[in-house]
């Protein structure tokens, strides 16, 4: 499929207000009208990418600590494989609290990470040591994004135990769907949204509204990973690459121990390369690879458990 500048937007917006729950907020209008965007066109827009099956599918996934209280870890896993599919179906099935799984292509295939893995952990050195174990992975890197320390557990009323198990079983569902499902008004839903719903205004909220991701159904973009070698420090890799749209990745972390990493959106192979060409142009900077991110997965399948099926 080919999709346009505004169907990122879209999507990203979505990802970051949790989709068709995302016109709940007061502020979401607002950024619409900055994206180009009226809700219909928004609403429209994330069809279209449905049907297309960029979109794959829709999961409610919890903030685990904030839910159910104590000390936390906010972890990333990277590591290259032969099978990434494979490999993560074994991480899941010991890891309980797995969020996200990154699929990428990797160009030479044998330079950097293909496979992502995004977990919650209140056991993470034993964790570390199970994923370092595993077989068939390489290159293994698992460190901390954040952590976490709540006192207590967040209580949860019947109805909000309810309200969340129809969004773990119906997570397309928009606020008309849920009135009629419970038999209550619009300000009954908003209110439970305002309490539970996480996004950037509300960080106090448990739930979010996620999707599988399909990025290899589109022909004209891309979101790629620069890996460089370089003898540079980060802060001076920013100030050299202006404002050509490449951000550092995990603040100028070394990727695979070696390279740093920038980020950019690609729309078509002549924006790759013209990309390329621009960072080999820096002196002191080699392009040794690129990452091509092809497919997130939401992994859910213990979060009816969480919050009490």
């Amino acid at each position: 499929m080919i999709i346009e500048p505004l169907d990122v937007v879209a999507l990203r917006l979505a990802e970051a207000r949790s989709y068709f729950l995302a016109q709940h907020t007061q502020d979401f209008a607002a950024l619409l009208d900055n994206a180009g965007m009226t809700g219909e066109d928004y609403i429209k827009r994330l069809h279209r990418l449905r049907q297309a099956g960029l979109i794959r599918s829709l999961h409610l996934t919890i903030i685990v600590p904030r839910l159910l209280g104590g000390k936390w870890v906010w972890a990333a896993m990277l590591a290259k494989t032969q099978n990434p599919l494979e490999n993560a179906k074994i991480l899941t099935s010991r890891l309980p609290f797995v969020t996200e799984i990154l699929i990428n292509s990797c160009l030479p295939q044998d330079v950097g990470p293909n496979l992502g893995l995004l977990f919650y952990s209140r056991d993470f050195d034993n964790e570390i040591r199970f994923i370092q174990a595993s077989s068939g992975l390489q290159d293994v890197e698992v460190f901390k994004i954040q952590e976490y320390s709540y006192p207590v557990a967040l209580p949860l009323s019947r109805d909000e135990q309810g309200f969340l198990r129809f969004l773990a079983n119906n997570p397309q569902a928009d606020i008309g769907t849920i009135v009629s499902a419970f038999g209550q008004n619009e300000n009954w839903v908003r209110a439970k949204l305002d309490r539970l719903l996480w996004n950037e205004k509300n960080p106090s909220g448990v739930f979010r509204i996620q999707a599988d991701i399909d990025w290899s159904v589109v022909n004209n973009f891309g979101h790629f990973h620069f890996l460089l070698e370089t003898g540079h420090r980060p802060e001076q890799i920013v100030k050299l690459l202006g404002d050509e749209g490449f951000q550092l990745i995990l603040a100028g972390r070394p990727v695979s121990g070696r390279f740093v990493g920038v980020e950019a959106d690609v729309w078509g192979l002549s924006d790759l390369l013209r990309r390329v060409e621009f960072l080999e142009k820096i002196n002191g900077i080699r392009v040794a690879g690129v990452i091509y991110h092809r497919e997130v997965l939401i992994h859910s399948v213990w979060v009816l458990k969480i919050i009490g099926a």
